[in-house]
């Protein structure tokens, strides 16, 4: 018997104390309902007891006394003990255990407490080991990113901007997946003392700037980089991520041969980012046929129900990624507010309006009107995008629009939605949900989402710098340039009806014809990045304007002008002027065709990466 009673004993204290080492949220839930049942249990128990055994004036006071002692492990059984009901067995079962209950609530909340305390000083301590990713703000975004960092092995720390965010559960839970939380003024502002804690040495930092307000990323990144600075932490260790504009940020932050910075800094755009995640999801080449010699075989047609900055970055993006030999590209805006939200696009890239069938409707995507030409064209619309700013509106419209489509049985046009997070896609009613979340390794860490365009870029550097550091000597007009080319290499493959994999395996041997078609292809995608980028034609005597200075003929990047954003009928024609002017030979036909002959090269240098 005295077995078994310290069996059951024992059982009861390791149940208990597991208890704390299970989620929070169940600890918490199972704390709480232990505190109801001992107050509710004491105040029956106690309140009975003393009415029997004092006066009332008595157990009104006595009462709350004994059941708040309750809770340090304090009792009053020798008080009461005149109270029949615990003159039995059942009975002093029955106080104690309301008392364990009690005590137990109380050491429990006290030792999770601690015990959460001790984790979060424990995590700190263990991310002093290997690289370390350091992300600033702490939202979905940004726990989804510290999560796949984790799991690639990475230390992973937070900071938040005040010491109140170290208190909510959402940390706790942070702390028990491996990743560490930095909170108060002092980290949020890097100061010293806390950046010494991190031990960064030698090693690999990548930091992360992802508060909900972009303002303060970019606060935070420029306090980092003066502490860093203080420090002597070597530039090339750290790279840092954080949205913005390419063109401002990456100057301010970067490191220089005059100032001190981090060795790299990737800037995005989200909107940018969504219409990337677009191309990648539905791309447009995979949304047409093509002639065995590498022709279209149809116009690729769309249709962009929202204009604002993520209507926008849409429509250059399909612009971009919709230019085929023997095709045309037909683009429908719907927006009620297009002329207001359209000023910057209609004055920065004139071209990109004028040299497309870019069509304006005054008409919102639940109208009768955008209906009507869906209706027109449900032989020829080969992708809708739905970019509302609305997520729910997004939903609305897509769904109701995929159920038309079905019922008019042309479930073939692509309907996707951009939202915030990046892009939703249902191939059709009913079939599963496909993602392209854009706060993600993939997009936005440098290595990962511009693999490709790095490795295009070192193919045109014939410098012995390795990948990495011509990539940082880019500007962010030719970075975007690399990563608008790489990102159109799956449609020069599309386009002959081969595969990755086919090439791989040296099977890319196109014809002269099929070279040729490709080359025009390839331009017309160049033709469009630049008009998207707001170029212009250079004319001929800007050309020879040039050659009298001695500059760079046929670009000019301060006026954004180009003279090879020409049909390509008309390339010979050009480089045949350019060579007499300069006396230096050119073929910009066969230029755009090496791009096309380097694709088995740039395959194969990414299954190395």
């Amino acid at each position: 018997m005295t077995l078994a009673i310290l069996i059951a004993a024992t059982a009861l204290l390791l149940s208990m104390v597991l208890n704390l080492v299970l989620k929070p949220s169940f600890s918490t839930r199972l704390t709480r309902a232990c505190m109801y049942v001992a107050l509710f249990g004491g105040l029956l128990i106690y309140g009975i007891g003393f009415a029997k055994t004092v006066g009332p004036l008595q157990s009104i006071i006595r009462i709350p006394f004994a059941v708040i002692r309750m809770f340090v492990g304090v009792n009053e059984l020798s008080a009461i003990d005149g109270f029949r009901f615990l003159q039995t067995e059942i009975g002093q079962v029955v106080f104690w255990l309301i008392h364990l209950l009690a005590f137990y609530s109380m050491a429990s909340a006290v030792m999770y407490t601690l015990g959460a305390e001790a984790l979060r000083k424990l995590r700190l301590l263990l991310s002093r080991r290997g690289d370390l990713t350091l992300i600033f703000g702490i939202n979905d975004h940004s726990i989804s990113l510290g999560q796949e960092s984790r799991a690639a092995g990475e230390a992973v720390i937070f900071v938040a901007e005040t010491a109140d965010t170290a208190d909510t559960e959402l940390v706790k839970e942070l702390n028990e997946q491996g990743m560490s939380v930095l909170t108060g003024q002092a980290a949020a502002d890097s100061e010293k003392s806390v950046i010494r804690k991190l031990h960064l040495g030698k090693r690999k930092l990548t930091v992360y700037a992802m508060d909900r307000k972009e303002d303060r990323d970019l606060f935070y990144a420029l306090k980092l980089k003066d502490t860093l600075e203080k420090l002597k932490i070597p530039p090339e260790n750290t790279r840092l991520t954080l949205p913005g504009a390419e063109e401002i940020l990456t100057p301010m932050l970067q490191a220089s041969v005059e100032n001190y910075g981090f060795g790299y800094v990737q800037v995005y755009n989200r909107h940018d980012l969504t219409a990337r995640a677009l191309i990648h999801t539905c791309p447009p080449w995979e949304q047409i046929r093509f002639y065995p010699d590498g022709r279209a075989a149809e116009d690729f047609h769309c249709a962009i129900v929202g204009f604002g900055r993520q209507g926008q970055a849409v429509l250059k993006q399909l612009c971009m990624n919709g230019q085929f030999t023997g095709s045309s590209f037909h683009a429908a805006v719907f927006s009620p507010e297009y002329a207001a939200e359209s000023g910057y696009l209609q004055t920065d890239c004139p071209e990109l309006l004028k040299n497309y069938d870019i069509r304006f409707f005054d008409a919102e995507g639940r109208s009768r009107s955008f209906y009507d030409y869906v209706a027109e064209h449900l032989n020829d619309l080969k992708l809708i995008a739905v970019c509302t700013g609305s997520e729910e509106l997004n939903a609305e419209i897509s769904d109701n629009l995929m159920l038309f489509l079905k019922r008019h049985g042309a479930e073939q046009i692509c309907v996707i939605q951009c939202g915030r997070d990046g892009v939703r896609y249902q191939e059709s009613v009913g079939s599963p949900i496909i993602r392209a979340e854009i706060y993600s390794l993939a997009f936005l860490d440098a290595e990962i989402a511009d693999r490709s365009a790095i490795l295009l870029n070192s193919s045109y550097d014939r410098t012995d710098r390795s990948d990495w550091e011509k990539w940082l000597a880019c500007d962010s007009f030719s970075k975007a340039s690399s990563r608008a080319s790489a990102d159109f290499t799956p449609a020069l493959i599309r386009s002959l009806s081969s595969s990755r994999e086919e090439i791989l395996a040296d099977g890319w041997k196109p014809s002269s014809e099929q070279l040729r078609n490709l080359g025009e292809t390839e331009h017309r995608r160049w033709c469009a990045f630049h008009y998207s980028m707001g170029y212009r034609p250079m004319s001929r005597e800007e050309m020879k304007h040039r050659a009298r200075l001695g500059l760079r003929v046929s670009k000019d990047q301060e006026t954004r002008s180009h003279a090879c954003l020409i049909p390509w009928e008309k390339l010979d024609e050009l480089s045949a002027f350019e060579t007499g002017l300069t006396g230096e030979s050119v073929d910009y036909k066969q230029l755009e065709i090496n791009n096309v002959l380097a694709i088995p090269k740039l395959l194969r240098a990414e299954e190395k990466k």
